[in-house]
């Protein structure tokens, strides 16, 4: 079933230190599935990420990207999202200070960020083209 991120679990879910794994396909047509700390806003995820990682070159390859954020525990709750990617340099410090901030204890946000920052990074902005809820298989297996 198709879900809004504006829905109240969507918005708390999206809050919380959860990893978001990220599924590509680069210029050799194999897909990659990695594990990112993220921030969702203004209707976007934002990956802070080394320039040199598979992600962001196969982002430049093909915008296409899938996603999913969930819970790893009973009871399960989560989101597929299926969208377009772009790699930019904007705003690269500030954004990897928030990631940074909301998986970090605070004692440790400055050196974690100094060290992040000493690679060439880029920021993966991810627009939602279609959203489901991970449990959605249920309504078109014929189970539960």
């Amino acid at each position: 079933m198709r879900v809004s991120l504006e829905e109240e679990w969507a918005k708390r879910l999206l809050a919380e230190p959860r990893v978001l794994r990220l599924a590509t396909v680069g210029a050799d047509m194999q897909p990659h599935v990695s594990s990112a700390w993220f921030t969702y806003e203004n209707g976007q995820f934002l990956i802070s990420t080394a320039a040199d990682r598979l992600k962001a070159i196969d982002v430049r390859f093909n915008p296409k990207v899938s996603l999913i954020v969930d819970t790893d525990s009973m009871p399960y709750r989560g989101i597929i999202v299926w969208g377009k990617a772009l790699v930019t340099r904007d705003g690269v410090g500030g954004i990897t200070l928030k990631i940074v901030r909301k998986y970090v204890p605070p004692e440790h946000v400055d050196s974690q960020v100094r060290e992040l920052m000493q690679a060439d990074r880029v920021v993966i902005e991810i627009t939602p083209v279609r959203v489901m809820d991970i449990m959605s298989y249920k309504e078109n297996s014929g189970r539960g």
